[in-house]
């Protein structure tokens, strides 16, 4: 499997936005949550690429961009957010590699974080496999959905 991460450059801007709408719908119509990032308007989603401390990755699998994640460098640790696969690339091992890719890039970072729905399982598996570990925090979204917390510290 070839996966790479290729940041998003400014040009690529608009490409992405649309490219999260996409990923991220499935989601929503599961789950009907207010929070989901297709309600992110397009000046928002552009603000976090003047932002130094984040980076915003494509997943290519083949020469194919089939996703995207967002890596952000806070005080005392790293934040993974906005990870998508798109549906028609998922179940194939391509979030792995996509972890086992950012923690190789990043292998100075002792202390990660990121948030994730509680009922999607396989998510959590794939966290927990990485050694992320579920902290005391849940928020209640709606009667559906859960965003839980994971950290994990090496």
């Amino acid at each position: 499997m070839n996966i790479e991460l290729k940041k998003i450059e400014q040009d690529e801007i608009v490409k992405a936005f649309f490219m999260q709408k996409k990923g991220f719908l499935p989601t929503y119509l599961k789950y009907f949550d207010k929070i989901n990032p297709i309600f992110k308007s397009y000046s928002a989603f552009k603000k976090k690429f003047v932002n130094e401390n984040i980076i915003w990755f494509f997943i290519v699998y083949n020469g194919i961009k089939i996703g995207e994640i967002e890596i952000e460098f806070k005080q005392d640790f790293v934040h993974i957010s906005d990870f998508f696969i798109l549906s028609e690339y998922q179940n194939q091992g391509v979030g792995q590699q996509v972890l086992k890719y950012i923690n190789n890039m990043f292998s100075d970072y002792k202390h990660w974080h990121l948030m994730t729905i509680k009922q999607e399982k396989r998510n959590c598996h794939l966290y927990e496999k990485f050694g992320y570990m579920k902290t005391n925090l849940e928020i209640p979204i709606n009667k559906r959905m859960t965003i839980i917390e994971y950290e994990r510290k090496l």
